[in-house]
């Protein structure tokens, strides 16, 4: 996540890009492929660009970061991505190679990866940003460092402590994820774009379960979601509430409470632990420990409620 694309991100920071429709904002500079330079390539490894210029910017300006460095992929990380890449369901990894325009390899990242929807006159393309770091880490330790981002204080009795994957690098999650949102962003899963001024509301099925794209409806709303961000990105909560999010997580048709934050990332989130389940056999636990002991869990298996996206998520990884 990585948080969604800048315009998205702009619409929920600032009343005023409400005013924009969708057709207004392809035509900013950070929207044209022109901004990035370069030309398309459909081979995985010719997509990777130097991260400097306006695609620093770009990143440095949406984080309001300004120490973010290009990483260079050594031979053994440049065979690790297109391996882990190999492990992409077919559909996403067509979608991805054909609409990709640019990838970035950064260092200094606190979330995993960003991906921006971009325009060549009415064609659209995708850039990705990866944090290098997820190369490093497991899967458990990475999704540990997320979900416990939204507290004010953590320690090693009291946490989350998230039960994935110690073998599968972290990057499988990321790599999963972005190419969910790359898939949405081209194929418009999500009704993302009735957002914009002007748009009509579609039909989507979301709205049984969304009010908009940030607000869930009544049935599966809860009042703490609107109260953190992740990655010290805004506001925290207390520890004290993580039981509570737990609680609210099992009975939701959201995968993860990370994806419960907007549709795009319920969408992603779903996907992407489906698939896991299916090709690899993980799980996706969290346990609210509170001094040492265990006081809830929730097992993404165990819930029931979001096996309403099995068809659609089937259709999209092939099991």
């Amino acid at each position: 996540m990585k948080r969604i694309c800048l315009a998205i991100f702009f619409m929920l920071i600032c009343p005023l890009a409400f005013c924009y429709t969708f057709d207004e904002l392809k035509k900013y500079p950070y929207e044209q492929t022109s901004f990035y330079g370069g030309s398309f390539s459909y081979g995985l490894l010719d997509k990777v660009r130097v991260l400097e210029g306006n695609a620093k910017q770009f990143l440095s300006d949406f984080d309001n970061y300004y120490e973010y460095k290009n990483h260079v992929l050594t031979e053994d990380e440049k065979s690790f991505f297109t391996e882990y890449f190999s492990y992409l369901p077919e559909k996403l990894q067509s979608c991805f190679l054909e609409n990709v325009y640019a990838i970035y390899f950064v260092e200094g990242m606190c979330y995993g990866g960003l991906t921006n929807f971009i325009f060549d006159n009415q064609k659209m393309y995708c850039t990705v940003f990866f944090n290098i770091d997820t190369f490093n880490y497991n899967l458990d330790e990475w999704l540990e460092i997320r979900d416990n981002s939204i507290f004010t204080k953590t320690d090693d009795k009291n946490k989350i402590k998230v039960e994935c994957s110690k073998e599968w690098k972290a990057f499988l999650h990321v790599l999963t994820h972005e190419s969910v949102h790359v898939y949405d962003y081209i194929n418009n899963v999500t009704p993302y774009a009735d957002s914009f001024d002007g748009s009509p509301k579609s039909d989507s099925v979301y709205y049984k379960y969304w009010r908009d794209m940030s607000h869930p409806v009544k049935e599966y709303d809860n009042k703490l979601l609107s109260k953190f961000s992740y990655y010290h990105f805004g506001k925290q909560i207390s520890f004290s509430k993580a039981n509570d999010l737990i609680n609210y997580i099992s009975k939701t048709p959201f995968s993860t409470i990370y994806g419960a934050k907007n549709w795009q990332d319920d969408f992603a989130e779903t996907v992407t632990f489906y698939y896991f389940q299916k090709a690899f056999d993980l799980d996706y636990k969290i346990t609210c420990m509170e001094k040492g002991k265990a006081k809830s869990t929730y097992s993404l298996k165990q819930n029931e409620n979001v096996h309403i996206w099995d068809s659609l998520c089937k259709e999209l990884t092939g099991m």
